[in-house]
């Protein structure tokens, strides 16, 4: 049963970890802005904003792959991801008159924070290790 927990736990990061991959197509085409954000004709400092974010988003999901590989990287990546996300859903609820496309990236934010809780949970992400020997 625990080896079936952990599985389930690695492809829990392994979906939330492509679910952030997906944004990194804006970084290389931003016309896609309009479509998931609801920005149309932005400028050229908003567009590289929204860019560098794109970009941001793929490094998370790049470690999130990672992290459903590599145990140890678990737990920092989790602190990482969870901040990342749940400031995004904290601006989205505080921010007047955001476009609402925003609010279903949020929706998918907080799904995404539930599959990790379960990820961590699953993997026992937060449990004490032993030390290991050298």
């Amino acid at each position: 049963m625990r080896f079936v927990a952990r599985i389930t736990g690695m492809l829990l990061f392994v979906a939330v970890g492509l679910l952030n991959l997906a944004p990194g197509i804006g970084a290389l085409a931003p016309s896609q802005f309009a479509t998931v954000y609801g920005v149309v004709d932005a400028d050229a400092t908003s567009t590289l904003l929204l860019r560098h974010r794109a970009v941001m988003l793929a490094l998370l999901g790049v470690a999130l792959l990672a992290a459903a590989a590599v145990p140890d990287w678990r737990r920092p990546v989790l602190v990482v991801a969870v901040i990342g996300k749940a400031s995004f859903i904290v601006l989205v609820a505080t921010t007047a008159g955001a476009d609402p496309k925003l609010t279903s990236v949020a929706f998918a934010d907080v799904a995404a924070l539930a599959a990790l809780a379960v990820a961590a949970v699953l993997t026992r992400a937060w449990t004490t290790r032993p030390p290991t020997s050298g």
